[in-house]
């Protein structure tokens, strides 16, 4: 990215700002689809150029100079953006044909000394050209012509990329796709950063009179926040997909994205200024509405990017931003029977709800050795920095050796809903379920108070009361006093009484089979260790039955993790099996000392004491028997790497018998080990 681009999206800071604020002064539908049209001329005059500079690198006294020209049209449409909410369009379409002039000599400069991509300049001159001349009609006619002659110039330059011709020569000339989602995702910092500007000076202007007003300002923060958190942890740094049209999408999706969030930044100022008591009326749909239209453009960007770390089906978070959409508008519908307060807390969640989905979707971890790599090149050589090293070493030398980053995995073969529930602790089941449990009756409730009158003995203007009767009604519970009064609802109660029992049978079979999976409660030893066992030099490790129930034909496996090079030069991670002295067990009540002799077949027969950190990545254990409780087969594992290897020890004897006869286990012992006993 050029310090020119960016000096040049300064300009387009100033232009969102005056057209939030025209927006904000006509906080109605028109007002919208005006400020919407406005905002795609302006949008698509910073795509035209993101593109040129994407495609042709130029940087001398010519082109600084009609950047510095086209930068003034900008500001001009930035003044004039206003007048046109007020009637006057003319100066407005003029100094946007001034803008558009300048970037059809951008690619006319192009054809002439680029070169390649001739043809694809010649391309978008003609279109651009074309539109910038409907545009320039309009300022010589009235409305409504005006609006129709924009109309048709926007929708030949919006089009431009769709022509079959030039999405060919697109595909032999492409864009840097990295620096296009960097170009895009500065503007959406642009305009997401609106609705800091909007709630903070507003608070610093004197309004901040109160713990109600700042908690408002508190939460709004938390939307922006959460908004910021979805697109540039999951959007800006995913893969558009291979197929037809997805480039395309992903770059259209950013305008109603950049709509939504300029809108969202109007909509926050409302609702923070608005009495916190009182029910959301003016700027529920500004407000709500905008952030609906950003989580559906999310979902459209999601559905054609794909990311390599995910742990789900990409078409996860499409569904995840789609619903959460649902869920917005819903408050919207109904956000002047709620009061202000409740219905800001309560988008604030869903935002919130989001990110913690994306972060139990796809964990932190693609970055580490990035991050590690960087800053070992900013670190000096001292002691403090070789002690760190050392730490970031083990800590490497501790992972899973079964562990590895996947990335590129096909997003059909990751794991499925089902997978992930099971995979993950009861807080992650648990919580879903009631989360989904309080959405979709609160989507229920919404579509309840559409009418009124729906309910019989309920308060028209309560939304709880819906609330309560959508719980009655998903839950099968049936009190009697709340009733559907209308043809209507009784249709919506048999399709939630539907959506209530299937959402009960996949939450009850995601329970019971979570509840039932068994698990073992094998104990491990923390250290292995290599002492002389019968004579032999032995390798030993201990488990132990802590439930002390019933764990038939038990057998283990224990193998050596090598990394080894093979005489081609291939570096190859190899797995060896260790022979044991026994290996398996008709009863497995009490411990079990696991014996590998260490002879000139063992995989260990030329490690020492300190040698073993070289090639060998970790001793791996496991064991498997039928567990007599839960009458299934039960798993264990536990890996031991080198460091954990105790050389010339032995482990402390944990097994007594009492005076009544009676065997005891003295668990607080389990991993000591001591000294072997010097011969003679």
């Amino acid at each position: 990215m050029g310090w020119i681009e960016l000096f040049y999206d300064l300009v387009y800071v100033a232009t969102i700002i005056q057209l939030g604020d025209a927006l904000a002064k006509h906080p109605n539908r028109g007002g919208f689809v005006l400020f919407a049209v406005l905002f795609t001329a302006v949008w698509y005059a910073w795509t035209g150029f993101t593109f040129y500079s994407n495609r042709f690198e130029v940087d001398d006294a010519l082109h600084r100079l009609l950047v510095f020209v086209q930068m003034f049209g900008i500001a001009a449409m930035a003044v004039l953006a206003a007048n046109v909410f007020e009637g006057e369009t003319q100066s407005f379409a003029l100094a946007y044909v001034l803008v558009r002039a300048i970037l059809v000599a951008f690619y006319l400069r192009a054809r002439f000394t680029a070169d390649g991509g001739r043809e694809l300049s010649g391309g978008y001159t003609i279109r651009f050209a074309v539109g910038a001349m409907f545009w320039l009609a309009s300022a010589f006619v009235d409305p409504p012509w005006v609006w129709i002659l924009w109309a048709v110039g926007l929708s030949i330059e919006l089009s431009a990329p769709l022509s079959r011709k030039l999405r060919e020569l697109s595909q032999q000339h492409p864009p840097d796709a990295a620096h296009m989602a960097e170009r895009y995702g500065l503007l959406t910092i642009i305009v997401l950063g609106e609705s800091f500007v909007k709630v903070l000076s507003y608070l610093a202007d004197g309004h901040a009179t109160g713990w109600e007003t700042v908690g408002m300002g508190g939460l709004a923060l938390v939307v922006t926040c959460s908004v910021w958190w979805i697109y540039f942890d999951d959007v800006v740094h995913s893969r558009i997909r291979r197929k037809p049209g997805a480039r395309l999408v992903w770059v259209y999706s950013h305008l109603p994205l950049a709509v939504g969030i300029t809108a969202l930044g109007v909509g926050v100022k409302k609702v923070v200024a608005a009495d916190p008591g009182a029910a959301m009326t003016a700027a529920r749909w500004m407000f709500s509405g905008s952030l609906g239209l950003v989580f559906i453009a999310v979902a459209v960007l999601d559905w054609v990017t794909e990311r390599d770390e995910s742990r789900l089906d990409d078409n996860a978070r499409v569904w995840i931003r789609l619903t959460s959409a649902a869920a917005v508008l819903s408050i919207a519908a109904v956000g002047d029977l709620m009061a202000n307060w409740i219905c800001l807390a309560l988008i604030a969640v869903l935002c919130v709800a989001q990110v913690l989905a994306d972060l139990i979707i796809a964990p932190l971890s693609t970055g580490e050795m990035d991050r590690e790599s960087m800053q070992a090149s900013f670190t000096l050589d001292d002691p403090a920095t070789r002690l760190q090293e050392k730490t970031l070493t083990a800590a490497r030398q501790r992972r899973d050796p079964l562990e590895a980053l996947r990335h590129g995995t096909p997003s059909d073969l990751r794991s499925g809903v089902y997978f992930f529930f099971m995979q993950g602790g009861w807080t992650r089941l648990l919580s879903a379920a009631a989360f989904g449990y309080l959405l979709l009756n609160l989507l229920f409730a919404t579509l309840y108070t559409l009418e009124r009158g729906n309910i019989a003995n309920a308060d028209a203007r309560s939304f709880a009361d819906a609330f309560f009767f959508s719980v009655q009604t998903f839950t099968t519970i049936g009190f009697g006093t709340l009733l559907p009064a209308t043809g209507y609802a009784n249709s919506l109660v048999v399709v939630e009484a539907f959506f209530g029992l299937m959402f009960t049978a996949v939450v009850t079979g995601l329970v019971f089979a979570k509840a039932s999976r068994p698990q073992a409660s094998v104990l491990f030893s923390k250290v292995a260790t290599v002492t002389d066992f019968e004579g032999q030099s032995s390798l030993i490790v201990r488990l132990g039955n802590v439930r002390g129930n019933e764990l038939v034909e038990a057998s283990i496996r224990l193998s050596a993790v090598y990394d080894q090079v093979t005489e081609e030069g291939k570096s190859m991670r190899r797995i060896r099996d260790l022979d044991l002295l026994r290996d398996n067990q008709p009863l497995f009540a009490l411990t079990w000392t696991v014996v590998h002799p260490i002879d000139h077949h063992s995989a260990l027969a030329d490690a020492t004491e300190g040698s073993t950190s070289g090639s060998l990545v970790a001793l791996i254990a496991t064991m498997t028997g039928f567990d007599g409780t839960y009458a299934q087969t039960i798993h264990a594992r536990h890996s031991w790497y080198p460091e954990d290897i105790r050389w010339g020890e032995q482990l402390v004897d944990v097994l007594s018998e009492r005076e009544d006869g009676r065997l005891s286990i003295d668990y607080t012992k389990f991993h000591d080990t001591i000294p072997d006993h010097p011969v003679g």
